[in-house]
C-alpha cells in the first residue's frame, strides 16, 4: 500500500505568552496523492492553523506543537535550516488568504518569483524569469512581463492574489495549500483557477 502524501496524527497547536491558546487539539488525516482535502468551520475554527503549521510557519518560541507531521516522507516537525528552506516551496507551498501581507513589499513580484525558482531548482536568472512569466500567464494576469516588473501594491487585490498563486505553483510543489485562494477573484476567474 503506498503511504499518504500528508498524514498529521493527534496534532496539537498551543500558542503561549502572555496568556495560552490552544489552537488545534488532536487534528488527524491522512491524504493521497492527487486527492483534494476541503477544511469547512466557523471562523477561529483552526482552519489557517492547521494550514501554517503544516509549513511550520508560527512562532517557535511562542508555540507548542504536539503529535507527528509526515509530507512526501518528510518529519515536518522535525525539519531545521536549509532542510526547512527547501521543505518550504518545493515540497509544500501554500496561496495565502492575504496576499498583500505575504508578498515583500520592497521587491517586484518577478524578482519574489526568480527568488524561489533559483533556490528550488537551481537555474540561471533567465531561464527563472521565463518560468516566472509562464506562470503568471497562466493565471491569466494582462500584461504578464509589466506585472512581473511591478511590487505588490501597484497590482489590484485580483492580480495579488493571482500573482500568489503563481508564486505557490511555480515550482511544482506535491502539497498546495490554500487559505481561501479564489476570495478577491471574480466568478469566472476563480472557476479557471480552480482548474488550474
Amino acid at each position: 500500500m503506498t503511504p499518504p502524501l500528508v498524514s498529521l496524527q493527534d496534532v496539537t497547536v498551543q500558542f503561549t505568552g502572555h496568556r495560552k491558546a490552544k489552537a488545534l487539539n488532536q487534528v488527524s488525516f491522512d491524504l493521497a496523492q492527487g486527492e483534494v482535502l476541503g477544511l469547512l468551520g466557523e471562523s477561529g475554527s483552526g482552519k489557517s492553523v492547521t494550514l501554517r503549521t503544516l509549513l511550520r510557519l508560527h512562532p517557535e518560541r511562542t508555540t507548542q506543537v504536539g503529535g507527528s507531521i509526515a509530507v512526501a516522507g518528510h518529519d515536518v516537525l522535525s525539519l531545521k535550516g536549509g532542510a526547512l528552506d527547501q521543505y518550504r516551496g518545493g515540497v509544500a507551498s501554500m496561496v495565502f488568504q492575504e496576499p498583500g501581507l505575504a508578498f515583500d513589499p520592497v521587491y517586484t513580484i518577478g524578482q519574489q518569483m526568480v527568488e524561489a525558482i533559483q533556490a528550488h531548482e537551481g537555474v540561471d536568472a533567465q531561464a527563472a524569469q521565463q518560468q516566472a512569466l509562464r506562470m503568471l500567464e497562466r493565471v491569466q494576469i494582462p500584461q504578464a512581463r509589466r506585472r512581473f516588473d511591478a511590487y505588490p501594491h501597484e497590482l489590484s487585490g485580483g492580480m495579488r492574489q493571482r500573482a500568489m498563486i503563481a508564486l505557490a505553483l511555480v515550482c511544482k510543489p506535491k502539497l498546495l495549500l490554500a487559505d481561501e485562494p479564489t476570495t478577491a477573484l471574480d466568478a469566472t476567474v476563480q472557476i479557471q483557477i480552480l482548474l488550474l
